[in-house]
């Protein structure tokens, strides 16, 4: 984050990743403001004018925050546009079956990693109440998991293309949810707003490990 050293205590100073103490960046100043803030103070300080720079310690600091909170705000609707191309992209391009990774499992909802898409987003249980018998507890070791038993044969995962009439092939009967889970998903465009990636559950991973 951009701060003015002199408004914070010295320990706050340090780069973490780099673990040194002191530390500043700058670019050619034509993109960044903060850019534009140290190359002024820089030539300040080599023209030893640095008690006539127009701004006061608080002021730059005040500045740095203003710039942090943008920095965040750039980068928060750069990721929710890429999200919303991808939705798009899936409504007219949908995934039927590819691999989930279940990352936490809440009362209502567990959330699932899809390595081919390389996002991660909450499964919603009511979304498959039509298909799917769900039980969601907490097991003796305090972990949440949840079972998910098909109603009928005729729900995705059941049965595969091929298979022959009365061949139940690679039919399953439940899925027991809990973190690192692999399960089959599908993928597609949520429809009602705001625009999303929408993962449904079709069974258990039977796919390479």
């Amino acid at each position: 984050e951009y701060l003015a050293a002199g408004e914070l205590d010295e320990a706050d100073w340090s780069h973490f990743a780099l673990n040194i103490p002191y530390y500043t960046h700058f670019t050619s100043p034509i993109r960044r403001y903060p850019d534009v803030i140290v190359h002024r103070l820089l030539q300040a300080t080599l023209d030893e004018e640095v008690d006539d720079f127009p701004q006061t310690q608080k002021e730059i600091h005040s500045a740095a925050l203003h710039c942090n909170d943008m920095r965040m705000s750039a980068k928060k609707a750069q990721e929710r546009s890429d999200r919303v191309f991808l939705s798009l992209y899936l409504k007219t391009n949908p995934i039927s079956s590819t691999l989930g990774v279940c990352l936490g499992v809440g009362e209502k909802t567990f959330t699932v990693f899809v390595p081919s898409l390389g996002l991660s987003t909450r499964v919603f249980l009511q979304e498959h109440e039509d298909e799917f018998d769900v039980n969601a507890f907490e097991d003796d070791d305090g972990g949440r998991r949840i079972v998910i038993r098909p109603k009928t044969n005729d729900v995705p995962g059941m049965q595969r293309p091929g298979d022959g009439e009365g061949n139940a092939g690679d039919s399953w009967k439940s899925l027991d949810v809990r973190v690192f889970t692999k399960l089959e998903v599908a993928c597609t465009c949520k429809m009602q707003p705001p625009i999303d990636v929408r993962v449904k559950v079709v069974g258990p991973w039977k796919g390479e490990e």
